[in-house]
């Protein structure tokens, strides 16, 4: 909302450009600055005028700004939104947060540099794909679910097509398919009663029990787990592990 009103108010030009520390530019209709404010300048250490802004857009994101610019060109009022890469002229990589809006004859732009929190994002990312390689490594079901009778899960690790046959797409967020489906029907009031009892105690659980996997024959499983619980102690769902054991 705050770009949408920064960019109307750039259009009525009732304001002064270099009060505001955002980056804020008007671009004629073909892509070429017309006028950038001082913090445009700071951000890119060149106040280029004339220059078209394609050239400061990374290579592999010019067709992204360029469908922004076509679509500006095309429809009035919208108001469009991308996160682009721009090329610094002393060849540093930022990632801006680019709002435009057309307006007459021009464009009004205001740009974020969102190079710090593209970073950490980026980090972010790297250490979960590495937790991930760690949880589809281990050789059983690693969980993350709801605590009702079908077992809904959420998440389950690549280990459970070894345990049960059955891909991990074939247990997350299913309306077909639960992991309830799986525990052989005499020990299906012993798993719930048992994990029940120990979310009420909050604590964790520990059980054994029979499953029959996709070839039809049933296994011997252990599962520990532990519920997730709100302030209120209300619980969330419960998460875990199941192996195979003799």
């Amino acid at each position: 909302m705050r770009d949408n009103a920064v960019v109307s108010e750039l259009a009525a030009g009732t304001l002064g450009l270099d009060a505001y520390p955002v980056a804020l530019l008007q671009v004629d209709t073909e892509g070429s600055i017309r006028h950038a404010n001082a913090a445009w300048s700071e951000l890119m250490e060149t106040s280029a005028a004339g220059v078209e802004i394609a050239a400061y857009v990374h290579p592999e994101d010019r067709l992204i700004w360029r469908a922004m610019l076509e679509r500006l060109r095309n429809e009035s009022g919208v108001c469009m939104r991308e996160r682009i890469r721009f090329v610094h002229p002393h060849g540093q990589l930022r990632w801006l947060e680019v709002a435009c809006r057309r307006h007459e004859d021009a464009f009004f732009i205001s740009a974020f540099d969102a190079t710090a929190q593209k970073r950490q994002e980026t980090s972010i990312e790297a250490r979960l794909r590495s937790a991930m390689g760690l949880l589809n490594g281990v050789p059983g079901l690693i969980y993350r679910g709801r605590n009702n009778p079908s077992w809904s899960m959420e998440f389950v690790s690549d280990g459970c097509e070894e345990l049960t046959g059955y891909p991990a797409t074939w247990f997350v967020d299913s309306h077909e398919h639960s992991y309830s489906q799986l525990i052989v029907p005499e020990d299906v009031d012993y798993v719930w009663r048992g994990v029940q009892e120990s979310l009420a105690d909050r604590r964790p659980f520990e059980l054994r029990y029979r499953i029959r996997g996709a070839n039809g024959v049933p296994r011997n499983v252990w599962e520990r787990g532990i519920g997730i619980y709100s302030a209120s102690s209300e619980v969330l769902g419960i998460e875990g592990a199941i192996f195979a054991v003799r």
